[in-house]
């Protein structure tokens, strides 16, 4: 008879792109895994293996775990919990005005949790994975849970922090193999029920309190987004100078006490989490009295970045109104469907508003993009935007292209192919077309960053 253990269950609550990635690393090391998302569509297309969201790899990584059966849906969240010691918050927590983040739907979450825990009489580990600011897993989430049924935390349940590291574009590769594991645990036992969960990933598990593994969080993209906006400043400075920013930035990575990694210059930051975390530490700062001018800085930074792309464009073709533009790339970076806080947005309104007619086209991301413009906007530019149904469409008839997020079928593209823009301009504001295949073609070549020759 064996005395093999079954590998434990895992609850996932919230199968965004946190969550699915998340569930399905853990399927992929051979833990059980229950999810349950509020959305019943996503559900039903999660049951027949197809990811809702374009994300390199994972695809393959839901449909291998589902079939499977590692991966399983749930039709309620109080099935989850009743299934699952181990339950995951993978809930969104997105931004408010005033920058702070808004707590509601973890709340609700918690408070479903809570209220399906007091039917179960079992103890359960209740995991923040979202975002938080730090203080709340071990604040809101644990006292909304506690009042939920008048449960004793450390004895019907526990709350413990474990924030997601995963950057898109290469979520599965970050899932999979983390750099690091972070768990922020109140007790023995909890520490004992996340080392198991993670005892197969190859990744050094570091152990802190709660609420600082949940500034680690802020901190990690805090520092990377400032490398980011040191690196288009550098980029600015450069570009005026006349001289490559590439280079500049290799040689200032190679002194070890700085690295290579995240000083590369672009169009500029976006995404679900770059913005929204360093808004969130300021406002948290403003609120404990805390300064942070750092941050703030940071920001600015991002912000004059993308004005920076409608000023170069504009620069090359003497002027902007009446011309059309081709913006190619509306995902934040190549490898996701994601458009959230994409530089493509604030690029398309500086190009409109200086006179110019936009015409767009992603490879994975244009219904995506098209979500996040406001109907006005939309009504606002009339004729005056377009969407492409593929590249060659987008090219023709435009005056120039501006390359915001490189895809390969980008960097790709015949040089030839680009002489179809009636000015024969490229703003390539990553630097990664040929451009020297594109010079023999008579095509200019005019790269964020780089003086002119």
């Amino acid at each position: 008879m064996s005395t093999a253990r079954a590998p434990p269950t895992v609850g996932i609550i919230g199968m965004g792109y946190v969550g699915m990635a998340t569930a399905a690393a853990f399927a992929h090391y051979g833990l059980h895994v229950i999810g349950f998302d509020v959305d019943a569509a996503r559900r039903e297309a999660l049951r027949k293996g197809t990811a809702p969201i374009y994300e390199e790899g994972l695809a393959p990584l839901i449909r291998r775990a589902i079939r499977s059966r590692r991966l399983l849906l749930a039709d309620s969240l109080e099935d989850l919990v009743a299934r699952s010691p181990v339950v995951f918050l993978c809930i969104q927590t997105p931004s408010t005005g005033d920058g702070s983040i808004d707590l509601s739907f973890l709340a609700q979450a918690a408070l479903d949790v809570g209220t399906a825990i007091h039917r179960l009489g079992k103890w359960r580990l209740v995991v923040v994975k979202s975002t938080v600011v730090p203080g709340t897993a071990g604040g809101m989430v644990t006292e909304v849970i506690q009042k939920s049924g008048s449960l004793r935390p450390g004895v019907d349940f526990s709350v413990a922090s474990n924030p997601e590291f995963l950057a898109e574009g290469t979520m599965v590769r970050d899932a999979l193999r983390p750099a690091r594991i972070v768990i922020g645990v109140p007790d023995a036992r909890s520490e004992r029920s996340l080392r198991g969960l993670y005892q197969k990933f190859p990744a050094p598990l570091v152990t802190l309190p709660v609420a600082a593994a949940e500034l680690v969080k802020y901190a990690s993209n805090a520092m990377l987004a400032l490398r980011v906006s040191y690196s288009n400043e550098m980029a600015r400075i450069a570009q005026r100078a006349g001289v490559d920013i590439d280079p500049v930035l290799a040689a200032v990575g190679s002194d070890p006490r700085i690295g290579p990694l995240f000083l590369r210059a672009g169009p500029g930051y976006g995404g679900s989490c770059f913005t929204k975390d360093v808004r969130a530490l300021a406002s948290w700062g403003r609120d404990h009295g805390v300064e942070t001018p750092i941050l703030t800085a940071t920001l600015d930074g991002n912000e004059l970045q993308a004005h920076h792309v409608v000023d170069l464009t504009e620069e090359a073709l003497e002027g902007l109104s009446g011309k059309r533009i081709a913006l190619l790339g509306l995902s934040f970076k190549p490898g996701t469907s994601d458009t959230r806080d994409s530089r493509a947005y604030p690029i398309l309104d500086g190009l409109l508003r200086r006179g110019a007619s936009v015409v767009l086209f992603d490879p994975h991301a244009m219904e995506s993009f098209r979500k996040g413009l406001t109907e006005g906007s939309i009504r606002a530019a009339g004729s005056h935007l377009s969407f492409a149904a593929s590249l060659n469409e987008a090219l023709r008839g435009a005056d120039a292209a501006i390359v915001q997020s490189d895809w390969e079928e980008f960097r790709t593209l015949p040089a030839r192919k680009w002489r179809d823009l009636r000015q024969r301009t490229v703003i390539d504001t990553r630097r990664t077309l040929p451009r020297d295949a594109m010079a023999r073609a008579g095509v200019r070549w005019v790269g964020l960053g780089v003086g002119k020759e």
